[in-house]
């Protein structure tokens, strides 16, 4: 008798033990999902790294100064918001609004009319109001970033 209880044990010890799924797992492994070639992934690209071959925005061709309010001699160079640091922020010049440290090409078009300097990145439009410029210090409003202060870089 002794032996019918032991073996009675066992096997509901042994049926209790077995593995039972729970509706998360039996979800996961019997769902279909969607082939690596299949899904879509989007990017969604962040100032200051664009794709040159991606163009979100209308670009002039070449820089233009309509009007200058400011002596353009004192605007042409390459300017920093922080003279300590290992490099310079942009080189305004005739050609372009050169950025430096830039992810790829950093010659942007850019019209100056009167006070308002437009850059005209690949995926946007950086608009500043300038408000100073002297030999040495640049001071623009940019719409995004606030009020900044440049100087010229000391190369």
């Amino acid at each position: 008798m002794m032996k019918k209880y032991v073996l009675i044990i066992c096997v509901l010890t042994a049926i209790s033990c077995e593995k039972k799924e729970t509706a998360n797992e039996i979800n996961i492994e019997h769902s279909i999902r969607p082939k690596k070639e299949n899904r879509i992934v989007e990017i969604v690209s962040k100032k200051n790294k664009d794709i040159e071959s991606v163009q979100h925005v209308d670009r002039p061709n070449e820089s233009k100064i309509i009007k200058s309010k400011f002596d353009i001699k004192l605007l042409f160079g390459i300017w920093t918001n922080d003279p300590e640091g290992p490099h310079a922020d942009f080189d305004l010049n005739k050609k372009s609004f050169y950025v430096v440290d830039y992810d790829g090409n950093g010659d942007m078009p850019y019209i100056i009319n009167e006070d308002s300097l437009k850059v005209y990145y690949n995926d946007f439009v950086s608009v500043g109001i300038i408000k100073k410029v002297t030999k040495d210090t640049l001071k623009i409003d940019w719409n995004e970033n606030g009020t900044i202060n440049y100087v010229k870089w000391k190369e």
